[in-house]
């Protein structure tokens, strides 16, 4: 969960998509629901590493959690998933959402099987609801095409990456392979290339072993793709 980081207030947007871990919150949370929350990384204006922008996005979820702990009790065991309510106008044809504002975020302990919706303008709890688990929807099994860069000097990294990808992931498409603008990456991303996915990017990070981030600068968006990975030395 510590990839997973988001802000919709700044220029990096991305979806809470669900691909094999479904998350309904009590009351009929589904896929179209989560089309309409923004995911983020609050790190956004960082032009810093990606170590460095990965170790401020925890720092700053931390304090988040920090701040929620001192109204409710949360999960002292694992990260949340924190997202970023975009449209809260389209969220209210879900009961969890009927008070939700734009700006409000949303913690989901997938461990703990908990949701969280906090004010932080306010600084109040909003919202709390149980999760469970469920079996994937048909919309997961649905195709996901990928576009693999090879962020290393590791020559015919993003080919032999691919068979590992098409076995963690079945629906996935290689739809491209090439290479980063930079060559040091040491830990390998993910980028959400679309926004309108109806599986989750941060549970497919999670599957992947990789961090949710949003294309780097100098790096080249690829087009006719949902998800974009560049391989870092960690998947050597």
């Amino acid at each position: 969960m510590a990839s997973s980081f988001f802000s919709h207030v700044t220029n990096l947007h991305k979806r809470l998509i669900v691909l094999i871990i479904i998350l309904l919150v009590a009351g009929g949370i589904g896929y179209g629901v989560f089309r309409f929350v923004e995911l983020s990384q609050e790190v956004a204006r960082l032009k810093s590493s990606p170590q460095a922008a990965a170790e401020a996005a925890k720092t700053e979820v931390k304090k988040l959690v920090e701040q929620v702990g001192k109204l409710i009790a949360v999960p002292t065991d694992e990260t949340p998933t924190v997202a970023t309510v975009s449209d809260s106008e389209k969220l209210k044809v879900n009961p969890f959402f009927q008070n939700a504002q734009n700006g409000d975020k949303v913690l989901i302990f997938t461990g703990a099987k908990k949701a969280i919706i906090y004010r932080p303008a306010d600084n109040k709890i909003i919202e709390v609801g149980p999760l469970s688990i469920g079996t994937p929807s048909a919309s997961a099994a649905q195709p996901m095409k990928f576009v693999l860069y090879n962020g290393t000097s590791i020559t015919g990294f993003t080919k032999t990456y691919e068979a590992t990808l098409k076995e963690l992931v079945k629906s996935a498409i290689i739809t491209d392979r090439d290479n980063a603008a930079k060559r040091d990456y040491s830990k390998s991303l993910i980028v959400d290339l679309t926004g309108a996915n109806s599986v989750s990017v941060a549970e497919l990070a999670k599957t992947l072993g990789m961090e949710v981030r949003t294309l780097p600068a100098g790096e080249a968006k690829p087009t006719g793709a949902d998800f974009l990975i560049i391989l870092g030395e960690d998947k050597k």
